[in-house]
């Protein structure tokens, strides 16, 4: 369920699953925290690339401490890729134990919005590699979680059922709400969409705040579990192509945390070839009401 409102969210339970720093929501409004990511893998087939954004981070007193970028690909027959890959520079990479994560979400096209498919959280940090993977079974009506295992491979860990309110990993609801399929709050409201519900409850409010010369605030509250459960509130500016340009906020073990979008950016123009097709189909003129016309 989408909710517009314009009052706050409560937190839930404790719970350990380690969700994607808060830079991916500085860049998504999500994942900033750990700071350094690997560089996404090169594409094994043709496919179009809809956006590319470039973000330089500065974490306390580290100036451009990490490179980041989203990616949003288009697969084809309604199948989209987005990912978030970034490098750690300078100090920040040795502080960090050389750490590589990897967000991937493939989604499909249906009823208006993007569905995730499957949602991978990748992470090497000192010689340890750790992968879960997050696979959504419309047919079945279930999400099951899959986590990786030395020697083992995948395994099957979690799985809870998929009711009529959608669940959303982090990257197909930064797209949902850029894109406008969840809906455009107004200044002052607030859009609560539901997250992966492990290992409990979780939802990401957003609240649209009004607009100045550097473009549509926006301010996102949600559970960061890399740090004990502290609440993080996350500020940042959004574009007129609703490009995030900038973000920041404060994390207890580090400061303030903040990004900017770089020049070299490729955001997304317009909306996606099925959004094209949907919005020339209402404008369409009903063959049986050309019958009759008179010609010239």
């Amino acid at each position: 369920m989408i909710n517009l409102a314009k009052g706050k969210r409560g937190r839930g339970e404790k719970g350990k699953r380690e969700t994607p720093p808060v830079f991916l929501w500085l860049l998504a409004i999500i994942v900033l925290q750990t700071g350094a990511f690997a560089p996404p893998a090169a594409a094994s087939a043709p496919e179009q690339v809809l956006e590319e954004l470039h973000f330089r981070v500065d974490i306390w007193f580290l100036t451009g401490a990490a490179q980041a970028r989203v990616i949003l690909k288009n697969k084809g027959d309604g199948r989209y890729l987005a990912e978030v890959a970034a490098e750690a520079q300078g100090l920040a990479k040795a502080l960090s134990g050389n750490r590589r994560d990897k967000y991937t979400t493939e989604m499909v096209f249906r009823q208006g919005r993007l569905l995730p498919l499957v949602y991978r959280e990748e992470s090497r940090r000192r010689g340890r590699y750790s992968l879960k993977e997050y696979r959504f079974d419309y047919d079945q009506g279930r999400v099951e979680l899959w986590q990786h295992h030395e020697g083992k491979g995948l395994l099957p860990k979690w799985e809870t059922a998929l009711d009529k309110e959608p669940i959303y990993d982090p990257l197909s609801a930064f797209y949902n709400f850029r894109l406008g399929a969840l809906g455009r709050p107004r200044p002052g409201e607030t859009l609560t969409v539901r997250g992966i519900p492990y290992p409990r409850p979780e939802d990401i409010s957003i609240q649209m705040g009004q607009e100045d010369p550097k473009g549509r605030k926006v301010m996102v509250t949600l559970i960061n579990r890399v740090f004990d459960d502290e609440a993080v509130v996350v500020f940042g500016f959004f574009d007129e192509k609703w490009a995030p340009s900038q973000g920041w906020t404060r994390v207890l073990s580090f400061g303030k945390v903040a990004g900017e979008l770089l020049p070299e950016s490729k955001p997304l123009n317009g909306v996606l070839p099925e959004m094209r097709a949907s919005l020339s189909s209402r404008f369409q003129v009903p063959s049986s009401k050309l019958a009759g016309r008179p010609g010239k």
